[in-house]
């Protein structure tokens, strides 16, 4: 009788002992075959393929290939990563998967405690760091305090962060890449390129300002100064560039939107020699060369001075155009010796 029972939980045991083997065989075909070994990454532009796979195989059950695909197989996982609006795990082989992702658009970034708070196009805080990424372009005139990844941009107020937001999106949308972004103290908007600045006023037709400004870019390069677009509209049909360094304007150029460029002094100056040639005289800038302008001090040194009585000794004439002629908008001219602008 013992000899029976016996026998039958020998018998009883083999299943179970049959079925912990493959339990055995199967988990380590699960966590062997299928321990991830090769990750491609792709669809990844501001974030290297480290800090992405960092990022999505962040768990520690994330090495397996099977369980990879499982979790991100639901779309809303993704949404625990501030930088990423999807994620979608492939396998190539058991231990080959690849991650494809996409990436929230990063507008700009501010800068808040020596660190850099990266914001998408929604105005989204999703990155806080003190690595600066290529191509994105700082914002500043944004007072924030304590920004937090996955919280909106902690400005004064929603309207200035509709602003900053609506600035963003466009400016992204339109292939400019400013080196800064700057707002005012009026909330002015201003973007700066290299010795260039542009001033765009305020949100009104910023569209279209930024579509004009896209056309006739080109047109100003090699150039300093700042170009005026505050007042434009869509009736708008030119608008104007003050050559020199950014905020000390000397001459005025005039570019017309359909993306053509021409030089104000020039046209004035062509203006006027056909009028003169006209009146069978010479042309007329403004300026007079008087010699009772000139006197000499008592130690022998000779001196000018203009109509506003501005004295100088410096007589090369520093103020003249680059094309050697008295610069003149029409109304007034620049003195050739002290530089001030005289009214005719």
């Amino acid at each position: 009788m013992e000899l029976q029972m016996i026998k039958r939980k020998n018998i009883l045991k083999i299943p179970l002992l049959i079925l912990l083997a493959a339990m055995i065989i199967l988990l380590a075909v699960v966590f062997g075959l299928f321990h991830i070994r090769e990750v491609d990454v792709v669809g990844n532009e501001f974030y290297s393929a480290q800090e992405i796979q960092k990022m999505v195989m962040s768990d520690s059950l994330a090495e397996n290939s099977l369980y990879l695909l499982w979790k991100y197989s639901n779309p809303q996982t993704a949404e625990s990563l501030p930088f990423l609006s999807g994620v979608e795990v492939s396998l190539i082989c058991p231990y080959h998967v690849q991650i494809k992702v996409y990436e929230k658009t990063i507008a700009g970034y501010l800068l808040d405690s020596g660190s850099m708070v990266y914001f998408d196009i929604d105005g989204n805080v999703v990155e806080i760091s003190t690595e600066e990424r290529d191509g994105i372009p700082p914002f500043s005139g944004i007072g924030i305090v304590q920004p937090v990844v996955g919280e909106a941009l902690p400005v004064e107020d929603d309207e200035f962060l509709r602003d900053i937001t609506e600035a963003a999106r466009m400016i992204h949308q339109s292939g400019l890449h400013p080196d800064e972004v700057h707002f005012d103290e009026n909330r002015d908007l201003i973007l700066y390129f290299g010795t260039k600045r542009v001033l765009l006023g305020d949100s009104s037709y910023l569209e279209e300002k930024l579509l004009e400004l896209t056309s006739i870019y080109p047109e100003m390069e090699g150039l300093s100064g700042t170009l005026h677009m505050e007042n434009f509209t869509p009736d708008t049909t030119t608008v104007s560039f003050k050559k020199g360094e950014r905020g000390a304007e000397e001459e005025e150029l005039i570019i017309a939107l359909n993306g053509t460029l021409g030089d104000a002094r020039e046209e004035a100056q062509k203006e006027s020699e056909s009028e003169s040639e006209n009146a069978g005289g010479p042309a007329e800038s403004g300026y007079v060369e008087d010699a009772a302008r000139f006197t000499t001090d008592a130690e022998g040194n000779e001196i000018y001075t203009d109509e506003l009585g501005n004295v100088t000794t410096n007589l090369d004439k520093p103020y003249l155009g680059d094309d050697g002629n008295v610069i003149s908008d029409g109304y007034g001219y620049i003195d050739p010796y002290t530089g001030a602008y005289i009214l005719n």
